[in-house]
């Protein structure tokens, strides 16, 4: 009985070191695994992964691309035969001459109908009237029409 008392807890004990033990058992790699292993963990390609902090964007750039509030007094409508005609005044009120392009699309839902570009400069202090015709067409009036500007230093 003395006998079977003793081997009981030796076999439980030889039994835990198997498994916390420092080599590799029918459970796989011990922590202590290679090198190999952890660097090939390290080794992700950087693509994989989304940046965590936002780009830095250059503090010298000389150009907006929001300057709305250059175009005054636009119109952009359809025709009774679907064809869209934009008008509006581009105002430099700054002490540079600058370049302004506007963009200008009609769409209808999600499908855009037409677009077009007007790049105009404007001498500083002054303003400029600027438009557009027939650039889109739609089953009559249908649309929405949304122009977008943006502004650099002339050349």
């Amino acid at each position: 009985m003395r006998k079977r008392a003793l081997l009981l807890p030796a076999a439980l004990l030889l039994a835990a070191s198997g498994c916390s033990g420092g080599g590799s058992g029918p459970s796989g790699p011990s922590p202590s695994a290679s090198p190999a292993t952890t660097t090939a963990v390290s080794q992700t390609p950087s693509e994989s992964s989304p940046p965590t902090t936002a780009p830095v964007l250059p503090t010298d750039v000389s150009t907006s691309l929001n300057a709305i509030d250059a175009l005054q007094e636009h119109t952009c409508e359809a025709g009774a035969d679907g064809q869209w005609t934009f008008k509006g005044t581009l105002v430099n009120s700054t002490d540079k001459a600058k370049t302004y392009t506007v963009a200008i699309a009609v769409t209808v839902g999600a499908a855009v109908q037409g677009h077009t570009l007007i790049t105009e400069t404007v001498q500083a202090g002054k303003s400029a009237e600027v438009s557009a015709e027939n650039f889109a067409k739609t089953t009559g009036q249908a649309g929405t029409c949304e122009p977008v500007v943006s502004v650099e230093d002339a050349s």
